[in-house]
Order: C-alpha cells, then structure tokens, then sequence
C-alpha cells in the first residue's frame, strides 16, 4: 500500500481520534434489523482537509486529480481499509462477533485541480448478525465522534428500546414499521470497576425489560 492511500485511511479515519476539524463534517445512518445492520457514513471535507485529501489523491503530483486517480483509491481502500470498520459497531459487548457483509464506498467532487473545494464521501457497510435482535436482550454500542453533527438510527417498530446513552439534542418518532431515534453525537457516561468513565459513543438498549420501567425519567423516549 502507498504512502498516499495510507495518508488517506488516516484522512478518512477522522471519527477515530478524539479531536474534530472544522473543515470535516460527518452524519451517519444505522438501520437496525433482526439479523443485520446496515450503518452509512457520510462525510464532507472542505477547506484544508479537502485539499489534503487531493494531495494524497493525486498520485503523479501533478496537481490534478483524474477518475483513475479515485478509482484507485476507491479500490485500494475497499481491499485494504475495510477491517477497521468491525470495529464500528460492537452487539453486546463485543459478544455477539459481527460479520462485515459488503462495503461500497463513493467518492465525489475530487476530480480536477488540487484545492479547497467540497468533496464527499459516502460508505455504506452491512453486518450479519449470528443470531436475533429481536429477542431477548441486547446492547448496541455504535462509535461517535464530536464531528458527527448528525446521527440516526433505525429500528424494528417491535423493538423495545430500554435505554438510550451517548445521543445529544435526541429526537424520537415512531410509526407503524419502523422507530427512528436522531440526534448528534454525544459522550456517553458509564461506570467502570466504580469510576464515571466518558466515550463518544451511542449505547442503546434493547429487549423486554423486567420490570416495567418509569418513561417518564426518559422524556425524549418513546
């Protein structure tokens, strides 16, 4: 793998480090299902990080990005870059081991003279799951980053959401087919060996609970 397509994994991997850059806006959807998940990230570089990601495109440095410049990026990246998104979503812990099913990825407005204009990215990436979410009782723990402006996330209408941890400015909205729960990404507060610990991560909480739980303490919830 060249320098260039490494500098780009780095480029691209933004939502993995604990800082945001101004010139990097991400949104991403999760459409949860009984036995996979489908999760698209969609990103918007402008500005330094844009012209940055046209550098490293261009491989002959000649100032110009060409469609085979993209292309084989795009290709290099599918074949080489994909694994770190296992690492996205973890189902119960880590517990129940997620299968990466297909990743497409699209690369728009890079082509032309290196400079600060818009480009986008788009990913999209299905999982299996070995087993079902509808039954019983599961953790769904998505990662954040203080980038994400916007997140959504999808479920079965007959999914009980029991809790919902690491989404800032939360919206909810149900109808007959699916739950929608939106927001930007926050940092998530849980307890570890009796220390507050913080993430910028999303867990959410699903299954029928044991008791019948007070919704009034969660207001933003269904």
């Amino acid at each position: 793998m060249s320098e260039k397509i490494l500098l780009i994994f780095i480029i691209l991997s933004l939502f993995f480090i604990p800082v945001s850059s101004a010139d990097a806006i991400f949104t991403n959807e999760i459409q949860v299902y009984d036995s996979s998940l489908n999760l698209t990230i969609n990103e918007r570089y402008i500005g330094n990080d844009s012209e940055a990601f046209r550098l490293s495109l261009d491989i002959d440095n000649n100032s110009m990005v060409t469609q085979d410049e993209v292309e084989t990026f795009v290709q290099e990246f599918k074949k080489n870059g994909t694994i770190q998104y296992l690492g996205y979503i973890l189902i119960d812990d880590g517990n129940m081991a997620l299968s990466l099913d297909s990743f497409d990825l699209e690369v728009s407005g890079a082509e032309g003279n290196v400079n600060t204009s818009e480009i986008g990215v788009r990913a999209n990436i299905v999982y299996g799951v070995p087993g079902s979410l509808e039954s019983g009782k599961h953790s769904i723990w998505i990662l954040g980053h203080p980038a994400i402006e916007k997140m959504s996330i999808s479920l079965p209408s007959n999914m009980v959401v029991r809790d919902v941890n690491g989404i800032d400015d939360m919206e909810t909205s149900c109808d007959s087919e699916r739950q929608l729960i939106m927001g930007r990404s926050g940092i998530r507060s849980f307890v570890v060996d009796g220390r507050q610990t913080f993430e910028y991560a999303v867990m959410i909480e699903v299954g029928k609970s044991d008791f019948v739980a007070d919704l009034s303490i969660f207001p933003s919830l269904f």
